[in-house]
């Protein structure tokens, strides 16, 4: 489910190829086979060369985001668009991903700290993400209005964070997502607490 704030909104190219990757690791043809469930202008543009800064509709994502979910799942479509978070986390913020300067093992805070610039990075103006630091181990990630949001869209962030967390040395890690603009809420808002 969409919220249609800004039907022209944008994402980067970052999110799509960890999308091309996921696929690409579940085995032969998975690829081809989410693709053929697309149209035709939409293979074509996932089809060839994705750039990780090159600017793509957010509603592509989504498309894509359905598409493997239908071709991929085997069971509950929660846990598949949480591993696809998960997935990202894993390839953006490992050793030589574009996005590991901003995890600094064994302080979780400071990745939260920059969820927001992440945020802006891969969105751009459409919407924001706050940061708020409530305890040692626990903080409050929100997505304002401003851009298009789907409830697969924010189960990707729990995903996403749930493993960036992790990766920043946070154990027994527990994400929830207590808002969602999606369902008509002023914000999405993710509760992060680890240990």
């Amino acid at each position: 489910m969409s919220t249609g704030v800004n039907a022209n909104s944008r994402v980067k190219g970052l999110l799509f190829g960890a999308r091309m990757r996921y696929l690409a690791a579940q085995g032969p043809g998975k690829r081809e086979e989410v693709l053929a469930r697309l149209s035709r202008a939409d293979r074509e543009t996932l089809g060839g060369s994705l750039f990780p800064n090159t600017w793509y509709p957010a509603d592509l994502l989504g498309r894509l985001d359905n598409a493997i979910a239908d071709a991929v799942v085997r069971g509950d479509r929660t846990l598949l668009f949480k591993e696809l978070g998960r997935f990202s986390a894993n390839l953006n913020l490992k050793p030589g991903g574009v996005q590991r300067s901003y995890l600094k093992e064994g302080d979780v805070q400071f990745i939260l700290h920059h969820v927001p610039r992440m945020y802006t990075t891969v969105h751009g103006s459409d919407g924001q993400r706050v940061y708020e630091k409530t305890g040692d181990r626990s903080a409050v990630i929100r997505t304002l209005p401003g851009g298009e949001v789907s409830a697969q869209e924010c189960l990707t962030a729990v995903g996403w964070l749930e493993r960036a967390i992790e990766l920043s040395g946070g154990h027994k890690v527990q994400v929830s997502e207590t808002q969602c603009l999606a369902k008509g809420a002023p914000c999405c808002e993710y509760r992060c607490e680890w240990q």
